[in-house]
């Protein structure tokens, strides 16, 4: 995965994430949408199957989007791992 930042001001961001898709980008959208402090986060694949997604967060004054987004992607990774132990108990029985 290789991730660059289009522009960047104080409450907004446009990231572009090489070789993602919509799986990882709607739960990372998800996540974000769910902090207060975010009040726009939504990603685009211009041409899907060509495109990597750009994903573009506002915040208010209170939170860097890429604090946002640090935060969201802490919370997904503890989702999975939560998934996954709960999975792992459940295919061992």
């Amino acid at each position: 995965m290789e991730i660059k930042i289009l522009n960047k001001s104080d409450t907004e961001i446009r990231v572009e994430i090489k070789g993602e898709s919509h799986t990882m980008m709607n739960a990372l959208k998800s996540c974000l949408l769910e902090d207060k402090a975010v009040k726009v986060a939504t990603y685009d694949i211009e041409f899907p199957g060509i495109s990597d997604p750009v994903l573009f967060v506002k915040t208010d004054k209170s939170e860097d989007p890429i604090d946002a987004i640090k935060v969201a992607t802490k919370k997904l990774a503890d989702e999975c791992d939560d998934f996954l132990k709960a999975f792992g108990k459940k295919a061992k029985a």
